[in-house]
């Protein structure tokens, strides 16, 4: 019995001992600070540049996943695994400034240089300084309200061990690469600004939850002809029209935003560049 009681205790001591470890260690990654340039942009006042700054946020998915008044949602929660829940943008543009409000968008921290998670810089980093004024004047004209979510994210145990183990990278990038302007080359600059985000330009993807796989968007795109390939960027419909499932959400709520020109500057940069692949 006495042995027992011993291998109990030795086993409750290995779980404090890991919960212990695996709470320090996703807190380090959560709060951990990053250096990241300071941005300077220019944010208009006039009516024309926050209408187009809530356009250009419809494109970038800004709206998908923060509501389509900004007013914040919850993406995802799941026992143990955390919640996801992008606040309300009038709300956190309340306590920041101008620059920091930029810094957040650009380089994915926040106030205090920590980290913000499940937030595509990758994509959205790309957003000229232009078009990046003109996303903040948006912001700075929402309102806050009772339709605003309070739910904050947070993780569980597996959502932590993901997070100490990688899988849930901290979102946080120095890298500047963005211009000044909103580049001629409109097609190229929305496949970076919102495309990217889910997909990669020659390779087959894999979403977030490891499972979801979405396809190379370069030779997706050059083998549609110029109107299905318009008709599935505004309904999200492939060629046999069935639903496509986030595509479809992601269409609905921001593609259907750009112009027909926009479109075809989109399928026009792609086709260039699936022509660049080697046979398969």
């Amino acid at each position: 019995m006495r042995w027992i009681v011993r291998g109990l205790a030795v086993l409750a001591g290995i779980v404090v001992l890991v919960v212990v470890v695996l709470y320090a260690g996703s807190e380090w990654i959560i709060r951990k600070g990053h250096a990241v340039p300071n941005v300077a942009v220019a944010v208009p006042h006039d009516p024309a540049s926050v209408a187009e700054g809530a356009r250009i946020a419809r494109i970038a998915n800004c709206r998908d996943c923060h509501g389509m008044n900004g007013e914040g949602k919850v993406l995802f929660e799941v026992p143990m695994v955390g919640k996801v829940a992008p606040p309300s943008l009038a709300a956190r543009a309340s306590e920041m400034t101008n620059a920091e409000l930029a810094r957040a968008i650009r380089y994915g921290v926040h106030r205090d240089g920590s980290s913000l998670f499940i937030m595509p810089t990758h994509a959205v980093s790309h957003l000229s300084d232009d078009d990046l004024g003109r996303v903040i004047a948006w912001i700075r004209s929402l309102k806050q309200g009772p339709q605003d979510s309070k739910a904050l994210t947070s993780f569980g145990p597996v959502g932590r061990g993901l997070l100490v183990a990688g899988k849930l990278p901290a979102m946080a990038t120095s890298s500047t690469v963005a211009d000044k302007t909103r580049p001629a080359d409109v097609g190229r600059y929305y496949v970076d600004v919102a495309c990217l985000a889910c997909h990669k330009l020659h390779q087959e993807g894999v979403m977030e939850d490891g499972r979801t796989k979405v396809p190379a968007l370069a030779p997706m795109a050059a083998s549609y002809d110029a109107g299905k390939f318009r008709h599935l960027m505004r309904t999200g419909e492939g060629m046999s029209r069935r639903d496509l499932g986030l595509m479809s959400v992601v269409a609905k709520a921001g593609f259907q935003a750009m112009t027909d020109q926009e479109i075809a500057a989109v399928q026009s940069y792609l086709k260039g560049e699936a022509e660049k692949m080697p046979p398969q």
